[in-house]
């Protein structure tokens, strides 16, 4: 049977763990406050520690968090949704797709026709070539749409080729500042995480989305040229884990 609500989940996001300019504690009161989703995923590039942080007080939003992280494979970024053990980095896509499955969780490759470079730029090409490579590399699904993308080809190209596979879409914003937050959605019957993971592995999810507000690239090329020229990593500091914010906005 049908659930009769039709949920909303962002399933890529950035915070000061990796390369974005939010706080998870930032992240998770913005989501309270503007009550746009249902589910999300905070997917730091290789930590899982924001992530992981967030799903422990999961109890206390009123909204559902996956545990993920983006990894980077050999040939690609891919978001592993629902693991909570580090997945290696550097592997093949087979190779880290069966990691993220041993993990418990879904394999989704993200932005997969983004212009990429070395290594990962062979394994974009052979995909481009011959799309059954991403159902034999065992993969769950494709991220079909991304915010962050400039070149709306790339999206319609990877929902295309998701259809012909039959994997799971997905939408994400690739948040890496508040404002983005939501600007990629997946649409699943539904409200939980658990009735998302049940459209994913059903290939009952549709996506929707915009591109991120011009504010938004302006601050994350910002910090990225920063960041390029003064090797800054992520950092993540534990924020103060005040019993009484129990998932309630702060004022401002």
């Amino acid at each position: 049977m049908k659930h009769p609500h039709l949920g909303r989940a962002d399933l890529h996001m950035h915070t000061t763990a990796s390369d974005g300019l939010m706080t998870v504690q930032a992240l998770l009161d913005s989501v309270v406050r503007r009550g746009h989703l249902d589910v999300i995923a905070i997917t730091d590039h290789d930590r899982l520690d924001a992530s992981l942080w967030a799903y422990e007080r999961r109890q206390r939003y009123p909204f559902s968090i996956v545990p993920g992280v983006e990894v980077s494979s050999a040939e690609g970024h891919i978001l592993a949704l629902w693991v909570t053990t580090p997945i290696p980095t550097g592997l093949s896509m087979a190779e880290t797709a069966a990691a993220i499955h041993e993990a418990g969780g879904l394999a989704v490759l993200a932005h997969p026709y983004f212009s990429q470079m070395g290594e990962v730029r062979r394994a974009w090409h052979a995909y481009r070539r011959d799309p059954h490579y991403l159902v034999r590399a065992g993969l769950d699904g494709l991220e079909v749409f991304n915010a962050s993308v400039v070149i709306p080809g790339s999206n319609r190209k990877a929902g295309r080729v998701a259809a012909q596979l039959g994997l799971a879409m997905t939408g994400g914003s690739d948040a890496h500042t508040l404002g983005a937050v939501g600007t990629g959605i997946t649409h699943f019957a539904g409200d939980t995480d658990m009735h998302l993971r049940a459209a994913l592995t059903q290939r009952e999810t549709f996506v929707t989305g915009r591109p991120w507000p011009m504010a938004s690239y302006g601050r994350f090329v910002a910090d990225y040229v920063a960041r390029r020229g003064h090797c800054l990593p992520g950092t993540f500091e534990l924020p103060v884990d005040d019993d009484q914010h129990d998932g309630v906005a702060l004022a401002s």
